[in-house]
C-alpha cells in the first residue's frame, strides 16, 4: 500500500507539472483492497427534483432512490452516467436538465429509471407500474434483489467514473484563466 501510495505522489506532481503522466496502474491486490473502501449508496426518497420520473405514471406499486455524493472532476451530465445500467440498452423516454430517464414498457409492467445529477449528488431512482398478475408474480420476485442490483450498480459506475475523472491539476489547466478584479 505503501509503494502504491508513494508512486500515485509522483504520478501527480509530473501530471501536474508536465502533464504527461499515465493514469495509476494499481496491483490486483490495491484494487482488492480499495473496492470494500468505497462510499456505499444511501438509500433516499425519490427527489422531487427530477420531474420526469415524478410525473412518469399516473400510479406507481413501487419506487425507491439511491444516492451517492459526487467526487471533485465527475462528469455532471447526465448521459455519462447511462453506464448504470449494464447491459442493458432501455431507451432514453425523456430528458430535462439533470435528468435521463430510461424506460420500457412490457405487457405485465412498466418501469422508468431516473438518473439524477447535480452539483453534489447523484441519484438513481426507480419507478414501477403493475399491469396484472403476470406483473405482480414477476415483481414479487425482482424486488427482493432490486434494491442490492440497483445500488452495486450505481456504486460500480461511481466508481469508475471517479477513477478516471481529472485530477486537480488538470481541471486547472483547463479552467478559463480569469483575471482578478483590479482593485479600488
Amino acid at each position: 500500500m505503501h509503494d502504491t501510495v508513494v508512486e500515485e505522489l509522483f504520478d501527480n506532481a509530473e501530471r501536474a507539472a508536465a502533464g504527461t503522466a499515465t493514469n495509476p496502474r494499481w496491483s490486483p491486490w490495491v484494487r482488492l483492497l480499495h473496492r470494500p473502501m468505497w462510499e456505499r449508496a444511501a438509500a433516499t426518497d425519490v427527489p422531487t427534483g427530477p420531474r420526469l420520473a415524478c410525473a412518469a405514471f399516473d400510479r406507481t406499486h413501487y419506487s425507491d432512490a439511491w444516492r451517492m455524493t459526487m467526487r471533485p472532476g465527475m462528469p455532471r451530465d447526465p448521459e455519462s452516467w447511462r453506464g448504470v445500467l449494464r447491459g442493458a440498452s432501455f431507451p432514453v423516454v425523456g430528458r430535462e436538465g439533470g435528468e435521463v430517464l430510461l424506460g420500457e414498457n412490457a405487457g405485465h409492467l412498466d418501469f422508468r429509471a431516473s438518473i439524477f445529477v447535480d452539483d453534489r449528488q447523484v441519484t438513481l431512482g426507480t419507478v414501477v407500474r403493475i399491469r396484472n398478475w403476470h406483473g405482480r408474480l414477476y415483481w414479487a420476485v425482482v424486488k427482493r434483489v432490486h434494491p442490492f442490483m440497483a445500488r452495486a450498480m450505481l456504486r460500480r459506475v461511481h466508481r469508475r467514473l471517479a477513477l478516471t475523472a481529472p485530477s486537480a491539476a488538470e481541471r486547472a489547466r483547463s479552467a478559463p484563466f480569469t483575471a482578478a478584479p483590479p482593485r479600488s
